[in-house]
């Protein structure tokens, strides 16, 4: 899976902009996280990155992509916070990272890094 990180202005109408065009190439938006401040971005992840990139070129997006890897963990207080700590201690930095899904005693999590 991939994550389209892509870079907007912060104002009205910027992040609906980018899903409308996303959309208009039917592609289905799985997760995005959006951010606004003096820089504003949106993390998106859909079902067809070849047709995603295509909208994004058509409509002169700033972006960059970076490959989604997945861990599964125990669904349990401080199993994220092991997660965590064990890729710092083996020095991976973390750019990203959702849970992507909980099922009964184990979670999902989709991450990507330097």
């Amino acid at each position: 899976m991939k994550e389209y990180r892509i870079m907007m202005n912060d104002e009205p109408g910027a992040l609906a902009d980018y899903c409308e065009a996303i959309a208009a190439a039917d592609v289905n938006i799985l997760a995005v996280v959006a951010v606004g401040g003096d820089t504003a971005s949106a993390t998106i992840l859909t079902d067809n990155p070849d047709a995603t990139s295509g909208a994004l070129d058509g409509m002169g997006a700033s972006y960059t992509v970076a490959e989604l890897k997945s861990a599964k963990l125990d669904h349990e207080p401080g199993a994220l916070a092991s997660f965590t700590r064990g890729m710092a201690s083996s020095g991976v930095n973390l750019k990203s990272l959702y849970i992507m899904s909980i099922e009964g005693d184990s979670a999902t999590v989709g991450y990507t890094t330097d």
